[in-house]
Parts: structure tokens; sequence; C-alpha cells
């Protein structure tokens, strides 16, 4: 028995788990580099949006001191957030990978501002019902026709991009992306 267990810790057997491991890992930080390589980078403008329920939305970021955007209230009435990045998630209803993604997205929500885009699914009555199935608690907007998503680059869901307050966007993510992925992504932006 005692052997049976040291044949299965070796050194050699630990090893070649690790490198497999190591492949893994930088197979999916390039596969991710490689998905995001359309997606906008630099610095996003202020923008007007209509959420789902039809009120004026609007993202506007603050350059000059770096201090919160604006659109802080609306998403997060919290104060404690008001200096956290915004996340900006694309989803998409006719997307199984997002209905995953939805519940990692749902448990960073109550610590971080998260505003989320529809993309190509419907009317804006369409996306109600489908954000009430989902469960989905965070603010959303319908991007009916795929204008947002375009002009951001975006061509596949789910894609996220975490905006500092001064509207840079320091990562974008493309495909399933881990609750530690992105609350790591959210947390090196802050610490900037």
């Amino acid at each position: 028995m005692i052997q049976r267990i040291k044949q299965l810790f070796s050194w050699r057997r630990v090893r070649l788990i690790l490198v497999y491991v190591l492949i893994i890992f930088v197979s999916s930080f390039i596969g991710n580099i490689w998905m995001t390589r359309d997606q906008a980078s630099g610095q996003l403008s202020s923008v007007v949006f209509k959420d789902i329920q039809g009120a004026d939305f609007n993202l506007e970021f603050n350059r000059v001191d770096n201090s919160a955007p604006a659109s802080t209230q609306v998403l997060s009435d919290n104060p404690d957030l008001q200096d956290k990045p915004v996340l900006l998630y694309f989803f998409a209803d006719w997307c199984p990978i997002c209905k995953v993604q939805h519940s990692v997205i749902s448990s960073i929500s109550p610590n971080a501002r998260v505003l989320g885009v529809a993309m190509q699914s419907g009317d804006d009555e369409n996306v109600r019902k489908y954000v009430a199935k989902q469960g989905i608690d965070f603010k959303v907007i319908n991007d009916e026709n795929g204008a947002i998503s375009r002009s951001l680059g975006v061509n596949g869901v789910p894609a996220a991009f975490i905006i500092d307050n001064t509207g840079q966007i320091t990562f974008s993510t493309r495909g399933y992306t881990s609750t530690i992925g992105m609350l790591s992504r959210i947390w090196l932006t802050h610490i900037q």
C-alpha cells in the first residue's frame, strides 16, 4: 500500500503534472490574447445608453483626478464601490457559455460596478424576460442591432472589459472567465 502511494506521488509524476498544468495555463493565456485581439483597448469615451427599462443611462468618466465616474450612482448605490473599476460584460440569450458566466458575474456584482450588455438578443421585452429568467441582478442595456458590440470590437460572447475610473480599458476577456480570474483583473485595475 505504501509502495503504491509512493508510486503515485513520485517526483517524476509530480513534475509531469506540473508541466501539464503549465502548458494549460500558457495555452489559455495565449488563447485569450488571440481571441481579444480585435477588441477595443485604450481610452473609452463617455457614452449614453438606454437600459432595458427605457431609462437614459450615462456612462461618463472623470479623466482629471481619477475620481469615480459619474455613472457610479447608476451602477451601484453602494458608496464603498464608488472608486472601483467598471466591469462591462457582453452576453447573449443564445449563448450557452453565457448562462454559466452569469453566475460568475452575479457573484462579483455585490463587490463591483457591473454593466451588462445584451448583444443581439432581441427587443427590450425579450431581454427583460431573459434577465428575469436567469436571475441577473446587475444593470443591463440592450444592444439589439450590435452597434455597441461592433464599436468595441466584440465579435463573440461572453466578453468583458475592465475599465478604470479614467475610462481606460485595462483588461478584456472573451470566453468563460473564472471568478478568481475576473476578481484578480478588477483588483489589479483598482491598485494601479
